[in-house]
């Protein structure tokens, strides 16, 4: 209070002074009362406490926290509440899922009965389609102009009709916003999850990780413990020779980097140590003299690289295999650990009734392998595995069957991506039915073109190979010049006739088997064909919502008893899944509402703490105000005395 009640008058003994000094004092008294009026008129007028910074500075640093603070409450709030009605609206449309798949149902389990006409059939299946076309309405929708289900590609359509079915071609990543300081949240479902409109993946059987090599980059190893390379510095002691001295991997960028990091060290310390880099792993050599490798503190450097070594040693030391993983970049050449990779061969991909022949023979990177299948046309969506060993293959039409099958070489086996390959358990056939066997007899019974026979009993097989093997067994005791063999181009089971008959070679299925049916040998061979090339019996389906529908409405057509009622049984499990994701959507709904509730509370706290650091109290303004006017008032009358003029007179 020591400023307000200042004395408006200059202590300064002003009586022996000249005139022109006394004028200069009152003058700057004057202009310093005016200030001070004129300061407190400028905070009632604003409602602030202070106008500028430097009138308060640690209060204003306060101001300027808690506004940043608030502008990212705002926009968090904003982010939130989109989120919400995102979430809202994908609500809404799961809904609506969940009543036309109840429909979908009761249209099917009405017309199992064997006493429906075809004709009642054929009409059911025209709602089936319009079911379906709602469906995939549905899976279109927009929400504020943007694609409610199309994962994080939102400007694109995700369902589009494509090869007979519907395909998604829509991303499969979750659509995140920022909901709090280093929170995110998920505030959409990708249409591939709602529908199951991917397939299960045809996963490459084979480790396709490529070999190590210099420019192998540290951020593509899996390391020796499986945690990666985490860069530190290593300590290397040369026991009886230049001591301990340390490497410095922090700007270590490949392995090829690390091991001239080490051999610069060494050198540079006197040491005769040298590290190289092996197919697998890193190497370091002593020169002579026992050495030991370890971390600084709590480093784990060493470890990773897989060259710890805590007891002295004067032989190489072998590091650990650090697994490279596949990249996009990794070279051809590099797959399955510098393996021989098929590319003149190529790929052939069939999907519903689309066929297209990948040709690889100019493929330098898994990057080119990749786009080569994605952009053939016939929906095959092809990436890396999480795990970084090898080439996973989706097929994206709901209501297609995709194989993938060898153009004459061995470029698929060589991958990994044969839909039907000798290690293909028998259980995943017919669309994971697998052979249905009848345990107490024989399976499977062979017509050859000469009319000789053999019977095949398949119990136990475990694999195609088996399989094939049960067969050829079963034609050499029974002496039929018949073998059976995966075909070399396509994908299927082949028999294959030498007996020069004229009739016709056919697999039939015995006693309760469907074996002839699950092994895609439902044909036959006659005239002068030799050969009976079987289907695929392990096509890419996907298992989800659309392809029931498809083959509800495709079993309703070919007045089909059984498909009906297989497909009525499929749309079981559909149902309840859609129930459980649509509880997942209501429960990120309300956690996003709970959030922005006290995302507000919080805003509020901050707006009165703002308020209380910055707003004016104005009752003790209007007091410092009206002391501010005195002062002046007292000022100008002491002066006009002093001067013995008035203050109007000595400005003008």
């Amino acid at each position: 209070m020591s400023e307000e009640v200042r004395m408006a008058i200059s202590p300064v003994n002003i009586s022996r002074i000249s005139h022109n000094l006394q004028a200069s004092l009152v003058v700057n008294s004057l202009q310093r009362n005016q200030r001070e009026v004129f300061t407190e008129q400028t905070r009632i007028a604003t409602g602030r406490e202070f106008v500028t910074p430097s009138e308060d500075p640690v209060a204003a640093g306060r101001v300027l926290d808690l506004t940043r603070a608030m502008q990212q409450q705002d926009q968090f709030m904003a982010n939130l509440r989109h989120a919400d009605n995102s979430l809202a609206a994908a609500d809404d449309a799961l809904t609506e899922v969940n009543s036309l798949l109840i429909e979908a149902h009761d249209i099917a389990s009405a017309n199992i009965s064997n006493l429906t006409s075809a004709a009642e059939r054929e009409s059911a299946a025209e709602l089936i389609a319009g079911i379906r076309i709602q469906l995939q309405s549905v899976g279109n929708r927009l929400f504020n102009g943007r694609f409610l289900f199309a994962g994080r590609d939102t400007t694109e359509r995700p369902f589009v009709e494509a090869l007979g079915g519907i395909a998604y071609v829509g991303d499969t990543g979750d659509l995140l916003t920022r909901i709090d300081r280093g929170q995110d949240g998920v505030i959409n479902l990708p249409g591939n999850v709602l529908f199951g409109a991917l397939s299960g993946r045809l996963a490459s059987n084979l480790d396709l990780s490529p070999s190590l090599t210099p420019d192998t980059r540290l951020e593509d190893l899996n390391g020796a413990g499986g945690h990666g390379i985490r860069r530190g510095t290593l300590v290397i002691n040369e026991i009886n020779g230049a001591g301990v001295f340390q490497v410095d991997l922090t700007a270590a960028d490949t392995i090829g980097d690390v091991a001239d990091l080490i051999t610069a060290a060494a050198a540079a310390a006197g040491a005769d140590v040298t590290a190289t880099v092996s197919a697998t792993g890193l190497d370091i050599t002593p020169g002579g003299g026992d050495i030991t490798v370890t971390d600084t503190g709590t480093g784990v450097a060493a470890a990773d690289l897989g060259v710890l070594t805590t007891t002295p040693t004067s032989t190489p030391i072998t590091g650990a295999a650090l697994a490279p993983r596949l990249t996009r970049l990794t070279p051809v050449s590099a797959l399955a650990q510098g393996g021989t990779i098929d590319l003149a061969g190529g790929l052939v991909i069939t999907n519903g009734p689309q066929t297209a022949t990948i040709d690889l023979t100019d493929a330098e990177t898994v990057q080119d392998i990749i786009n080569r299948i994605n952009n053939a046309g016939v929906y095959a969506l092809a990436r890396i595995n999480d795990a970084g060993t090898g080439i996973d293959v989706f097929n994206q039409v709901s209501g297609a069957a995709m194989s993938i099958s060898e153009n004459g070489g061995t470029t698929a086996a060589d991958l990994g991506l044969l839909t039907l390959a000798p290690d293909t358990p028998v259980s995943s056939l017919h669309g994971g039915r697998g052979l249905v066997l009848d345990p107490a007899a024989d399976d499977l019974r062979i017509t050859a073109k000469d009319g000789s026979t053999f019977d095949v009993n398949l119990d136990g097989v475990l694999t195609v190979d088996e399989v094939l093997t049960r067969i050829n067994d079963a034609a050499v005791a029974a002496g039929v010049n018949v073998t059976a063999a995966l075909a070399t181009t396509g994908s299927g089971l082949v028999l294959s006739d030498g007996t020069g008959g004229a009739g016709t070679l056919s697999a039939l299925s015995l006693n309760s088997s469907q074996a002839a049916y699950a092994l895609g040998l439902t044909g036959t061979a006659g005239g002068t064909a030799t050969d009976l090339v079987g289907d695929n019996p392990n096509p890419v389906k996907t298992e989800g919502i659309l392809t029931a529908l498809v083959e509800l409405e495709d079993a309703l057509r070919r007045d089909d008893t059984l498909g009906i009622s297989q497909a009525a049984d499929r749309l079981d499990p559909f149902t309840k899944d859609v129930t459980r994701v649509h509880g997942i959507i209501g429960a990120r709904s309300q956690s996003m509402r709970s959030h922005l509730g006290q995302m507000q509370d919080a805003a509020g706290a901050a707006g009165v703490f703002l308020s209380e650091v910055q707003d004016l109290d104005y009752a003790e303004a209007i007091t410092r105000m009206q002391s501010a006017v005195t002062q002046l008032q007292a000022n100008l009358r002491t002066s006009s005395l002093l001067l013995n003029v008035s203050l109007l007179d000595f400005l003008q």
